[in-house]
């Protein structure tokens, strides 16, 4: 579960000596109350799914993967980069509809909170295994200098911490706690990266570079997978002293800025520069501001408002001597993007390049941009706060817009209908590190390509939360489906559609080459409330990958999803594929028609799980779908309530035990198709293919493809409890 601490703010007396102390406060900080857990429930009474499983010819007990499977499956499956939840949710089907259910009550109550950041990240502690007893920060009895005095030592030089003086008292206090956590994560940062040279996990601008190059292709410091002992300092590091370091210093740091009720100097003129030998700490007054990259790289950035241009990182670490970066405006219509330096393989319909151009990837012209931006933590800390409501724009290229690779980075915009756009890496995106898009709310619109908007890669977790408002998700389906194709995907040759890994996608590494396997990390994506629109090509919407696990976790409102392959719910290869609707008239690939693998399907080892809490719901699907299994997979479709419709565009789905002729030779494992449609409520089923089970409303009607005793396909349209 997302081990939550939340906070609750303490009273604070606004009287301050000169310097800005903070003597006056009654209480040390606290972290929140822990939202409720969720009563799972499983195994208790369901007679649906009962009646499905009977369909099936297999017990309930069955139902899911044992430790007997899963071990002689090594050294494909675990390892170092294994998230700890993973075989309890792969493992039991039940449990995994229960883990989405809490997984998405506690980022709305994340959301909700008075610190959303620090909240968001303390659960992605608990995701990584990471437990820390630490409380938020106290800066009781410490003023600005005695802060900044911290900070120097922490930088190993900078400016005189008398000139504190010279900022309002007012301001000069809320700072004292956020320098303290300034100080703080450079220090953790300078321990984490010592240690990697020790242990032989690499330098730190190879690190910086390379951490990004295993999933954004490109880069000349990708990491060597093919060194089992270069791997084994790299595992070792990244599990004990790497980027999970960070992850307490920026929650601290997150609290901090949170807690310091920043928003009261919105409209300010104080204009103010402190440097260090890291990065600067500047303040700059309330006006209509372009913020250029210099020379001066900035630690921390407190904008009081006005309309702003952003082409300086806004949050970034720009190379490996960066370690920390954080940006905090307070208020405008901001414009956060960066400098365009056309290439002559840039084409209609995908973002202008920036100075790294393109690169050919299998004759599609990829962006070769290396530059973070917009809240990415690369080999360190980045934070990006636009507070303060507006209608912002972000733009970018590759890692960026909540984006962790070896570090920690975190994008907050609180409010105001957004427009967010990127390529690869972007929108709460994590390769060996943590990164989260958390957005309060408004109607936004996100486009993206690959590695975005929800996608965790080994040991990483990456999150999208939004608070609610009519949303539009766009990652792009490719040449056929409306878009461009960039990142092609070898399930539809001929550049049909994109390999998009992106709105709830976990993606583990498959070396069959070179004898590596690393589990595939978590990626979430959490919309709260609101009439949306998803569109994905293959990989995507609660989808896994090689022990990745994916969720999609939509709340209320009547939503649209679109989409092509391994998708709702679909994963492959000892993975887990999670999709949650939390209600809704909801419609399933009625854009453009779809292929195979989804809406609740399983595929070598994989559990695939499709829950729908409830109403008049339209589904279309291709084959292998809507409850349905492929080479020992478990796939699931529950729709609770309502007046439902099922296109079925290719009989081979809707209840489905299969294997195919690539695992004819392991028969002595189950593969698991469950469709149950609940409610009781007259549903309507259309067929293309033949009717060859005649199904029906109040019916069962699964099937075993080729009815050998390894296929259990069971499927069920009645009233009762759903077990899920």
């Amino acid at each position: 579960m997302w081990l939550l601490l939340l906070a609750c703010t303490p009273p604070v007396d606004s009287g301050t000596e000169s310097g800005g102390t903070t003597d006056t406060q009654t209480d040390p900080p606290e972290w929140d109350a822990a939202a409720d857990a969720l009563d799972c429930n499983e195994g208790a009474a369901a007679a649906l799914y009962e009646t499905a499983l009977a369909d099936a010819e297999i017990d309930r007990e069955e139902v899911g993967f044992d430790e007997r499977t899963w071990d002689k499956w090594e050294p494909y499956v675990g390892g170092a980069f294994q998230m700890p939840f993973f075989e309890s949710v792969h493992h039991a089907p039940e449990y995994a509809a229960c883990f989405s259910r809490q997984v998405a009550a506690d980022l709305d109550h994340a959301s909700a909170s008075a610190h959303p950041v620090a909240t968001a990240i303390t659960a992605m502690m608990g995701e990584a295994g990471v437990v820390s007893e630490t409380n938020p920060l106290d800066p009781a009895d410490t003023t600005l200098e005695d802060a900044l005095e911290a900070l120097v030592s922490a930088a190993g030089s900078g400016d005189d911490p008398g000139v504190a003086d010279d900022l309002p008292a007012d301001l000069a206090e809320a700072l004292v706690p956020v320098v303290l956590a300034l100080a703080e994560a450079l220090d953790a940062r300078a321990a984490m990266v010592a240690d990697a040279e020790a242990l032989g996990a690499g330098k730190t601008r190879v690190l910086y570079a390379g951490g990004p190059g295993l999933v954004l292709a490109g880069s000349t410091y990708a990491p060597s997978i093919a060194d089992a002992e270069e791997v084994a300092a790299f595992e070792t590091w990244f599990t004990t002293t790497g980027p999970r370091t960070l992850l307490d210093p920026s929650r601290r740091l997150a609290f901090a800025l949170e807690n310091a009720e920043l928003s009261r100097f919105a409209g300010g003129d104080t204009s103010w520069t402190f440097a260090t030998e890291v990065g600067a700490i500047l303040v700059s007054p309330s006006t209509n501001d372009t913020h250029e990259l210099s020379d001066t790289a900035l630690l921390f950035h407190l904008d009081l408002g006005g309309d702003d241009i952003y082409v300086d990182g806004a949050g970034a670490n720009m190379n490996d001597d960066h370690p920390v970066a954080v940006t905090v405006d307070l208020g405008g219509n901001d414009q956060y993007g960066y400098a365009e330096v056309p290439d002559g393989n840039d084409i209609d319909g995908v973002l202008p390049s920036d100075e790294d151009g393109r690169q050919n990837s299998g004759g599609y012209y990829i962006s070769a941009s290396t530059t973070a931006r917009q809240g990415s933590g690369r080999l360190g800390i980045g934070q990006l706060y636009d507070w303060g409501g507006g209608s912002d724009g972000y733009r970018t290229l590759r890692g960026g817009q909540g984006f962790g690779s070896l570090g920690v980075g975190v994008l907050h915009d609180d409010g105001g209908d957004d427009n967010y756009l990127g390529e690869a890496g972007v929108q709460g995106s994590a390769v060996f590190g943590y990164g989260l898009l958390l957005d309060g709310g408004g109607t936004d619109s996100r486009t993206a390509w690959a590695f975005a908007q929800g996608f965790g890669y080994a040991g990483s977790v990456g999150a999208l939360i939004d608070g609610g408002g009519d949303d539009i998700y766009w990652s792009d389906p490719g040449n056929s489906f409306g878009g461009v194709t960039l990142y092609a995907s070898p399930q539809l040759p001929g550049g049909e559609g994109n390999s998009s890994f992106s709105q709830g996608a976990g993606f583990g590494l498959r070396g069959d080459a070179y004898s590596q396997w690393f589990a595939g990390g978590l990626g979430v994506l959490r919309d709260i409330q609101g009439n949306d629109q998803y569109s994905v090509g293959v990989f995507g919407q609660g989808t896994g990958y090689w022990e990745g696990t994916g969720l999609l976790a939509d709340g209320a409102g009547n939503d649209s999803y679109d989409a092509l392959y391994y998708v709702q719910g679909g994963a492959a290869h000892f993975a887990t594929g999670l999709f949650y609707e939390g209600g809704g008239n909801d419609q399933y690939n009625q854009g453009y028609d779809s292929y195979y693998m989804q809406t609740g399907a399983g595929h070598d080892y994989s559990l695939g799980l499709l829950v729908d809490d409830g109403g008049d719901d339209i589904y279309g699907y291709g084959g292998l779908a809507a409850g349905a299994s492929n080479c020992q997979g478990i796939g699931i479709l529950v729709d609770k309530d309502g007046s439902d419709t099922y296109d079925a565009r290719n009989t081979y789905s809707t209840g489905l035990g299969n294997h195919s002729g690539e695992c004819e030779s392991r028969t002595a494992d189950a593969s698991i198709g469950i469709f149950v449609d609940g409610g009781g409520d007259p549903d309507t089923y259309t067929w293309t293919d033949g009717d060859i089970r005649s199904p029906a409303d109040d019916s069962t009607f699964g099937i075993e493809w080729a009815a050998t005793s390894d296929e259990h396909g069971g499927a069920v349209d009645g009233d009762g409890a759903t077990g899920f």
